[in-house]
């Protein structure tokens, strides 16, 4: 979604609908919160600002993570962070070589200053030895601008190569997998040029970006569009599935909204993509996991500082694409602003758990982002506002979530910073399995407090855990901001 001054743009005339895009001190350990008796965590977590740039006070907030799969010690992050030297250089991307220790800011995006939305995947299909960087930004100008590009090194100070362009699109997704010597690339979108208000999209390469095929997944009628997320997964045997808000009314503050799940089996490599998953209530591609949904939408601080609309995410087991899991935010519970829910499929979509699965109904949340490990187990990353603060959770489970552990990485004050743009922590945050871990980022208050991170944090930036101050790196103190955060978490055995 576009972070542009905290202003949706109005794209269809009737209603409000173009969502924006969008270092060290140790800290103690202490275990996580712990249900039915699961090995506590140790987890890393560490801020993403570089010491150079000790002075800023951005508001760094959307976060986004890529592995390289090959060599999981090279990683890329980005975040609403402008270029730090020039209003007209690229925008910057975080690059991390060592695992997630330390993070380096590299200017590398096609685009001017600060992407309004950014999202990435990192695959290693075309033989490059430092794999390939696969992103879709998008730029912050009159007419929305979608960008899709490749690095084939990181490491390189090389701006990335555009691909594909397109406009009126928003919230690009992107996700790859390495297939036959050559990348398969998914990004999710809401295109809205899109005919017939079926505006849930997902644009396909299947020759490393080279060219690219564009598949409307919506096959049942909208109120004028999709909600503004639509979630790719893919599994190693090329089953690629999406998720979407099917909007079928909208009254400037409430959507009414069906959750839909599409499958293609073949890695959309056939002329009927995306058709395989058929719902029995009208025989239609595309499996209602839930209807009629109310799904509250706001473009103003709503739930504390963050404004709400949007959240989804889906994951499937990346040895068994038969067992997936799709999460939302909706009017749930009475009294709740947003309220987080998680379902499973274990027949690839066909049917799906009637009700929430146990641990997973959240009271007040929103940034949920599932993902599975190659073990099956299950993790399940969101933000809860809870008693004035932001608490940043990590699930994890391997029986759906009848038992779970608990990681509590962060618990800031959720009133300050004041927000200088929405969204304030980000429309998302991403986690994602790396062998025997589960990794992810985050974005929070960067107050230098080790009783804000139960598990220990590491600062590039200077700090001073004493007096909880941020300084400039010549002993000037620098207001507290909001930072993006990395962090791993062993996988549950």
């Amino acid at each position: 979604m576009r972070a542009v001054a905290g202003d949706w743009t109005c794209v269809l005339p009737l209603t409000v609908l173009a969502l924006m895009a969008g270092t060290l001190f140790g800290g103690r350990q202490s275990p996580p919160n712990m249900r039915a008796g699961a090995a506590p965590a140790q987890a890393k977590v560490v801020d993403l600002i570089p010491t150079s740039l000790s002075g800023e006070t951005n508001q760094d907030s959307e976060p986004f993570l890529a592995v390289q799969a090959d060599n999981p010690r090279v990683m890329v992050a980005s975040a609403f962070t402008p270029n730090p030297i020039s209003s007209a250089g690229n925008a910057p991307v975080y690059v991390s070589e060592d695992a997630g220790n330390t993070w380096v800011l590299s200017a590398i995006t096609p685009v001017q200053r600060m992407t309004c939305d950014i999202t990435h995947a990192m695959s290693t299909g075309e033989n490059h030895p430092r794999g390939d960087l696969h992103a879709g930004t998008l730029a912050c100008a009159a007419s929305i601008t979608l960008d899709e590009s490749e690095s084939e090194d990181v490491s390189s100070s090389a701006v990335m190569n555009v691909q594909s362009t397109r406009t009126n699109v928003d919230q690009p997704f992107v996700r790859a997998l390495a297939f036959s010597n050559i990348d398969h690339i998914y990004v999710g979108l809401n295109d809205l040029g899109q005919s017939s208000g079926r505006t849930a999209t997902v644009d396909v390469s299947l020759n490393g970006g080279a060219t690219y095929k564009s598949y409307s997944i919506e096959s049942r009628k909208t109120m004028g569009q999709d909600g503004p997320s639509v979630r790719p997964a893919v599994a190693a045997d090329n089953t690629v599935y999406a998720a979407f808000f099917g909007w079928r009314k909208f009254n400037g503050s409430m959507a009414t909204s069906d959750v839909v799940v599409v499958r293609d089996d073949a890695g959309a490599t056939g002329p009927q993509a995306f058709q395989a998953l058929k719902d029995p209530s009208d025989k239609l591609p595309g499996r209602l996991v839930v209807k009629g949904v109310s799904i509250p939408w706001s473009n103003a601080p709503t739930l504390g500082q963050e404004r709400i609309g949007s959240t989804l995410s889906i994951a499937v087991d990346p040895n068994n694409s038969s067992t997936l899991y799709v999460g939302w935010a909706d009017r749930g519970r009475k009294g709740d602003i947003y309220t987080l829910h998680v379902r499973r499929s274990t027949d690839r979509g066909v049917t799906w758990s009637k009700s929430d699965l146990p641990h997973t109904t959240i009271s007040n949340a929103t940034n949920i982002a599932l993902a599975v490990a190659n073990n099956g187990v299950a993790g399940f990353l969101y933000q809860q506002l809870s008693g004035g603060r932001w608490v940043t959770h990590v699930l994890q489970s391997s029986d759906g979530f009848a038992t779970i552990q608990d990681t509590i990485l962060a618990s800031v004050p959720a009133d300050t910073p004041v927000e200088q743009f929405l969204p304030y922590l980000g429309d998302y945050d991403y986690l994602l399995a790396v062998g025997n871990e589960f990794r992810g980022v985050f974005c929070a208050n960067n107050t230098p407090d080790r009783a804000n991170f139960p598990q220990g944090v590491t600062y590039q930036r200077t700090a001073d855990f004493n007096t909880k101050t941020l300084t400039d790196g010549s002993g000037n103190p620098v207001a507290i901001s909001i930072d993006p955060f990395y962090f791993s978490v062993p996988v549950l055995p």
